[in-house]
C-alpha cells in the first residue's frame, strides 16, 4: 500500500471515529446517564429528610427524657446507624458518579449494579429515620392521652377476665369425647390456652402500681415504657387468646370431616403447568360417621415440571386423603384407587357399608360418596380386588386394578384429558341441603408451623387404625 493509500485510510478512520464519538454508540445508554446525573440530587434529599426527622427525635428526647427511657438510647444507636448508611451512599456515589464521567458503554452492566446499590444504601436509613420519628411521636401521643391508655388497658384485661374459655372451645371439648385417640392431644391444647389466660392475670397484677400512679395524677417519675409496654402486652393477649381459641376449633373441626384428593386433569401452556384435582369432602356431626353431608370442588393449580410428568401414573387416582379423626396435617399422601380406602377387609363391616357374596355394598347413604369418587370409573369392587390392593400396598406398589382397569391413559405431551375453561376454574357439586364448596366447612388446611401445629403420627402408620370409637376402620 503506497503513501496515498495509507492517508486515505487514516482519514476514513478518524472520521469513523468522529461518527461514533458524536453518536454516542461509545456512551452509556441515556437512562443510565440520567440516573447517575440525578444520583446526587437523590442523596442530598435524603439527607435533608434524615436531618429534620433527626432533629425532630433529638429535640423530643431532650424535653422529656423522663418520657422515653432506655428507649432514647436504643433509637439514639439506630440514627448513628442510619448516618453511617448515608455516609456509604455518598461513598458509592462518588464511585458511580466517576463511572458516569468516563461513559463507556461496556460498563453499562456495572454501572446499573451501582445505582441498585446506591438507591438501597441511601433508602434504608431514611426510612428508618422516619419509623422512629413516628414511634416518638406515638409516645408522646400516649402521655398526652394518659387516662385513654389507662381505660384501654383495663378494657383489655376486663375482656380476658370475662372471657369464656370453655364456651369459646365447644368444639374442641366435644372432639376430646368423639374422638378419644385425639383426647390427650386436644387437652394439651386447651392447657395451653388456660396457661395464656392465666399469664395475662398475672401480667394485669405487674401494672397495679403503675396503674394507681396513672390514675391519681401522680407522674413525677413515672415509668412511661413500662406501662406502654405492659399495656401492649395485655391487649396483644387478648386479641392472641381468641384467636388461638378459634384456630382449636378449626383444627378440632378437621376431625368431624373426610376427604379425597383425586387428580383428574393436567396440562401444559408454553412450559407452563398445571393439574386439576377433585376434592370430595364430607362433613359429619359426631364421630358415629353418619348423616355425613358430601361435596365436591374441581380446582386448578400450577405444577411443577417433575410432578406434572408424574400424572402419567396418577390420573385418575387419589393422591391424597385425610379420613375423619385425623388432622389435616396427618393426610395421606400415596396414590391409590378412588373409594379402596373406605371399604373393610373381607368378611368386616365398617361404617361406610358390607361385604355381601364376595361384593362391597355402600350404605345408602355413602353411594353419593361412592359415585363421586369414582367417576365413570368401575364401581363393583369384589374381594379379589380388595385383597389384590392390600397385597400391592404391602409390596409399596401402586394398585391400578386386576386388569389395569384404573391404568391411566394418558401421558405428558398427550394434550388435556378433559375439556376445560380455565387454569383456576372452580366447579362445586350440591347434593341434597349440602353446598359444599366455598362455605364454612371448606378446608382450611392444617396448623403445621404454628403453636397449634399437629403432634400426631402420620396416617400412613396404619390404614387399619380406628377412625374413632368402637374400632372402627
Amino acid at each position: 500500500m503506497n503513501r496515498r493509500s495509507l492517508g486515505i485510510v487514516a482519514i476514513v478512520l478518524v472520521v469513523l471515529m468522529a461518527i461514533v464519538a458524536t453518536a454516542g454508540l461509545d456512551s452509556l445508554p441515556r437512562q443510565l446517564r440520567q440516573s447517575v446525573a440525578a444520583a446526587g440530587t437523590h442523596l442530598n434529599s435524603d439527607r435533608a429528610a434524615f436531618d429534620q426527622n433527626r432533629q425532630a427525635i433529638n429535640r423530643a428526647l431532650r424535653e422529656d427524657p423522663g418520657l422515653f427511657g432506655s428507649k432514647a438510647g436504643e433509637w439514639g444507636q439506630r440514627l448513628d446507624n442510619d448516618r453511617a448508611g448515608l455516609d456509604s451512599a455518598a461513598a458509592e456515589l462518588a464511585t458511580l458518579q466517576q463511572l458516569g464521567k468516563t461513559n463507556h458503554r461496556t460498563d453499562t452492566g456495572k454501572v446499573a449494579s451501582e445505582i441498585s446499590r446506591f438507591d438501597s444504601l441511601r433508602a434504608t436509613p431514611v426510612s428508618d429515620a422516619a419509623a422512629v420519628r413516628v414511634e416518638v411521636e406515638k409516645w408522646q401521643g400516649w402521655k398526652r392521652e394518659l387516662p385513654q391508655r389507662l381505660e384501654a388497658m383495663r378494657a383489655s384485661h376486663d375482656g380476658l377476665a370475662g372471657f369464656d374459655l370453655d364456651a369459646a372451645t365447644a368444639t374442641a371439648r366435644k372432639a376430646m369425647t368423639d374422638w378419644p385417640a385425639k383426647r390427650e392431644d386436644l387437652q394439651g391444647r386447651l392447657t395451653a390456652l388456660k396457661n395464656e389466660k392465666a399469664e395475662s392475670e398475672q401480667l394485669w397484677s405487674s401494672t397495679a402500681q403503675l396503674r394507681a400512679a396513672a390514675q391519681s395524677g401522680k407522674t413525677e417519675g413515672f415509668d412511661y415504657p413500662a406501662f406502654f409496654a405492659g399495656s401492649d402486652r395485655l391487649d396483644a393477649a387478648g386479641k392472641q387468646l381468641k384467636g388461638d381459641a378459634n384456630s382449636l376449633n378449626a383444627m378440632a373441626g378437621q376431625l368431624y370431616t373426610s376427604w379425597d384428593k383425586i387428580l383428574v386433569d393436567a396440562g401444559e401452556d408454553r412450559g407452563s403447568y398445571r393439574e386439576k384435582f377433585r376434592v370430595v369432602r364430607t362433613k359429619f356431626p359426631d364421630a358415629t360417621l353418619a348423616n355425613g353431608q358430601t361435596g365436591s370442588e374441581e380446582k386448578w393449580q400450577p405444577v411443577d415440571r417433575a410432578e406434572y410428568r408424574q400424572a402419567e401414573r396418577t390420573m385418575g387416582m387419589t393422591v391424597e386423603r385425610k379420613p375423619a379423626g385425623k388432622y389435616d396435617s396427618e393426610a395421606e399422601h400415596s396414590v391409590q384407587p378412588p373409594a379402596y380406602a373406605y371399604i373393610a377387609p373381607p368378611g368386616q363391616r365398617n361404617s361406610y357399608g358390607s361385604w355381601n357374596n364376595g361384593v362391597w355394598h355402600w350404605l345408602p347413604e355413602y353411594l353419593i360418596l361412592s359415585q363421586m369418587l369414582h367417576n365413570s370409573r368401575p364401581t363393583v369392587i369384589t374381594s379379589g380386588d380388595f385383597d389384590a390392593y392390600q397385597s400391592a400396598r404391602r409390596r409399596g406398589e401402586v394398585f391400578y386394578g386386576r386388569n389395569d382397569e384404573y391404568r391411566p391413559h394418558w401421558s405428558p405431551g398427550s394434550g388435556s384429558s378433559s375439556s376445560s375453561t380455565g387454569w383456576y376454574k372452580e366447579k362445586t357439586k350440591t347434593f341434597g341441603s349440602s353446598e359444599y364448596g366455598g362455605s364454612k366447612y371448606q378446608s382450611k388446611g392444617g396448623f403445621s408451623g404454628s403453636k397449634y401445629g399437629s403432634r400426631g403420627g402420620s396416617f400412613s402408620r396404619g390404614l387399619g387404625r380406628s377412625l374413632g370409637r368402637g374400632g372402627r376402620r
